[in-house]
């Protein structure tokens, strides 16, 4: 339900007007980090159009709520990337089951996640169905990266931008709803970075540590070994194939800053590694740690406008080895 959203309340509270007042948008564009709640945001949000008991929300009793939860409801439909990219015959799809009546529901609703992985002539297609769109039908674009949408389409959507959630609120969020301990929730608010999805998955997956090893192995270039270099191309394939990988390189990079510049313990993510972290930190000067954060976050940008993976990550470690063994 919209109700159990945990943060968001600008986004819900826009979306639970709408409902009331029944002035729906034909098209919505949601924007925010990966894992942040973009995709439970939206499905609530369909069930809400076509739940059979309540106005301004979803009861998640009703048929047309249970059958949105199972994925076989006649009238929503979720339109993820066919491989890397999202294709002009899926566009089609869209365009013409979307020109009919609503069988089950009040609307049919359709979901586009990743949105920004549109080819040229999906994008174009989405277009037309903006500037002419059919009945009662909502469209919802979901994006990690909302520079990577078309102007002409952020301009016929009703935007909304996820923000990450204030770290002490998740952690008060997820002890309450979750039935966790304290320290477990502050961990997942922490290594989530705010983000409830990523934190649901890490307290559910309860570890993640070969994406840890692989972030702590990057972090040995910290000790200027010539015999490191080997095990670049290595570490590059294995990044490659981890998700999640990145995100905790740099939650470490970002800790590695915040010690040199003495904040508190209690801000860092990886706090029970604090005396590793103090040890690196004091061999290197805030520019060079900077210089990895913005080196990692401009691979995994390429790599999400589908840049060979591993080509990418070689040339981010090789990088930072040349960075990490220059003093400043």
């Amino acid at each position: 339900m919209l109700d159990d959203v945990m943060g968001h309340g600008s986004v819900v509270k826009s979306l639970k007007n709408a409902l009331r007042s029944k002035k729906i948008a034909n098209s919505y564009l949601f924007s925010g980090l990966e894992g942040i709640g973009k995709e439970f945001v939206a499905l609530n949000f369909a069930k809400a159009l076509n739940c059979n008991e309540v106005d301004d929300d979803c009861c998640d009793k009703c048929i047309s709520c249970r059958k949105i939860n199972d994925g076989n409801h006649a009238d929503v439909m979720i339109i993820r990337p066919a491989g890397t990219r999202l294709k002009i015959d899926q566009m089609r799809v869209l365009q013409r089951q979307g020109s009919y009546r609503a069988v089950e529901g009040n609307y049919k609703v359709y979901m586009i996640t990743q949105a920004e992985k549109m080819t040229a002539e999906a994008a174009n297609s989405i277009l037309k169905i903006l500037e002419e769109p059919p009945g009662l039908m909502v469209l919802i674009l979901l994006t990690s990266i909302y520079t990577a949408i078309l102007p002409t389409i952020r301009s016929r959507c009703h935007s909304l931008k996820f923000n990450p959630i204030p770290l002490n609120l998740l952690r008060d969020e997820l002890v309450s709803r979750m039935n966790i301990t304290e320290s477990k929730a502050k961990w997942a608010a922490l290594r989530s970075r705010g983000m409830v999805g990523k934190a649901l998955e890490l307290i559910k997956s309860d570890k993640d540590d070969s994406e840890d090893k692989l972030s702590k192995d990057l972090l040995r270039l910290s000790d200027g070994s010539r015999k490191f270099l080997l095990n670049i191309f290595k570490n590059a394939e294995s990044l490659g194939k981890t998700e999640n990988a990145l995100d905790i390189l740099i939650s470490w990079y970002r800790d590695l800053l915040l010690v040199k510049q003495n904040y508190p313990e209690e801000l860092l993510v990886h706090s029970d590694e604090i005396e590793s972290l103090k040890k690196i930190a004091s061999q290197y000067s805030d520019i060079q740690m900077e210089n990895l954060i913005r080196n990692t976050i401009k691979i995994k940008y390429l790599i999400q406008r589908n840049i060979n993976s591993n080509l990418a990550l070689e040339v981010m470690m090789l990088h930072s080895f040349d960075n990490l063994t220059t003093r400043f």
